[in-house]
C-alpha cells in the first residue's frame, strides 16, 4: 500500500517551522530547524535593516541556549499562493505572533523571560539549490524543498526579570 504525502499549506508550513526555531533548546535542533526554514541565499530585512543570513541566525539564537522552554502564539496570518493552480508550492505569507521564552536562569524564584512580538512577511518557494536525498532502490521517501527566499520582519524583544 502506498500513501500520498500531502504538503501542508504555506501558512501552516511557516508557523510550524517558525515555532520549531523559537522552541529549540539545543544548538543542533536550532540549526536543523533554521536550515529547514531559510534558504542559504535568502534576503533578510529586520526592522528595516538588511542583514545577512548568518547575522539573522545569530540574532535569533541570542546569547546561547539556556532556554527552559517557549510558547508561541500566532494571532494572525495570511497567505497568497504564487500559482492558484498549485497553492501549496510557493507564495507569500504574512504572520503576526508573540512568543515568551523562559530561560534556565532564575532570579528571585522566577525565570528570566523574553517577550517577543513580531510581524513577519515571507516569500516561500522551492529552493533549487537543495538536492533531495538519495534513497535505496525500492524505498519511498519524501522531501520538501520549500524554503523562505525573502524575509522581512519587524520585531521587538523585551527581556523581563
Amino acid at each position: 500500500m502506498t500513501a500520498n504525502i500531502v504538503l501542508p499549506p504555506l501558512k501552516t508550513w511557516a508557523e510550524q517551522h517558525l515555532s520549531s526555531i523559537i522552541k529549540a533548546t539545543t544548538q543542533t535542533v536550532f540549526d536543523s530547524a533554521f536550515d529547514a526554514f531559510l534558504s542559504k541565499n535568502a534576503t533578510v530585512t529586520v526592522n528595516g535593516r538588511h542583514i545577512s543570513r548568518d547575522e539573522y541566525k545569530k540574532q535569533l539564537q541570542g546569547e546561547g541556549f539556556d532556554e527552559a522552554g517557549a510558547t508561541v502564539t500566532f494571532s494572525g496570518a495570511v497567505e497568497v499562493p504564487a500559482d492558484q493552480s498549485n497553492p501549496i508550492q510557493a507564495g507569500a505569507v504574512g504572520l503576526f505572533y508573540a512568543a515568551v521564552i523562559s530561560e534556565n536562569i532564575v532570579i528571585r524564584d522566577a525565570p528570566i523571560q523574553s517577550q517577543i512580538t513580531s510581524s513577519l512577511n515571507l516569500v516561500i518557494e522551492e529552493d533549487t539549490s537543495l538536492t533531495p536525498p538519495h534513497l535505496p532502490h525500492g524505498v519511498r521517501g519524501f522531501f520538501d524543498g520549500r524554503r523562505v527566499s525573502a524575509l522581512n520582519q519587524i520585531i521587538v524583544d523585551v527581556r523581563q526579570t
